[in-house]
């Protein structure tokens, strides 16, 4: 018996059913089904599971530990032509920037240490928003889930529908361009709290023409909206929503 399978909630259930079926009491009912399940007695499977449950946990927080940094994360959009590519730049190029953990510390540190424009602030509160949604999808990934062996077709688009909570859309006057070419991958929003994958299919100087990837139900419609509504990231999107 592979009791190293169980947890202590799945023993209490089977103790409960055990108890109404021969009507014995609750501890009975406990020891029986610890040693049903291969342990010595109850007080053995609680040690044991208790003990597992502890290394769960450690495990979880190593996780966390090792996800990907702020500045790492914010590295790999310095070649976006936009606010976001902007900050990304600056950072690599101050030689004193730090590694913080919470938002207000690089916030206090542009203010302090760089007196930095309101635009640049606005950036970097831009940039956190879509560092921190990029972190909640990565660990909403349930890695114990078998991955699927069903071949993905050729121009599979694996993004989905990813709502964003906490964003207020900005007034049109103060947005800026992002620019992208025919291929590009992209996001849209026409409410600013869903934000919807796309593919741009044309440029011209003042829209975009996309192709709609997500919901499968209208994937390959195709739509255009201003040059400041289409985005890189599902926040910015929000942030960026279709003007009325």
């Amino acid at each position: 018996m592979q009791n190293q399978t169980y947890t202590l909630d799945y023993i209490k259930r089977q103790a409960k059913n055990l108890k109404k079926e021969r009507g014995i009491t609750h501890t009975q009912a406990l020891e029986l089904t610890a040693k049903a399940n291969g342990f010595s007695n109850w007080m053995h499977c609680q040690k044991v599971l208790s003990q597992q449950t502890i290394r769960e946990v450690k495990t979880e927080i190593v996780k966390e530990l090792l996800q990907l940094s702020f500045t790492d994360w914010l590295k790999k959009h310095k070649n976006r032509n936009s606010p976001l590519g902007d900050l990304a730049s600056d950072m690599l190029g101050d030689k004193t920037w730090p590694s913080y953990d919470t938002l207000e510390e690089y916030r206090g540190y542009l203010n302090l240490g760089r007196n930095a424009s309101l635009a640049a602030i606005e950036a970097l509160d831009n940039a956190w928003k879509s560092y921190k949604g990029y972190l909640r999808r990565k660990n909403s990934h349930n890695p114990s889930k078998p991955k699927p062996t069903t071949p993905k077709p050729k121009n599979h688009d694996p993004r989905v529908i990813t709502f964003v909570s906490n964003v207020t859309p900005i007034h049109y006057s103060k947005r800026t361009i992002e620019k992208f070419n025919v291929g590009d991958k992209a996001w849209i929003s026409w409410d600013g709290r869903k934000a919807i994958p796309v593919t741009v299919l044309e440029v011209d100087d003042r829209t975009y023409n996309f192709r709609i990837e997500r919901p499968l139900k209208k994937a390959g419609d195709q739509y255009h909206l201003f040059l400041d509504e289409v985005r890189s990231t599902p926040e910015l999107a929000c942030l960026n929503r279709r003007t009325s």
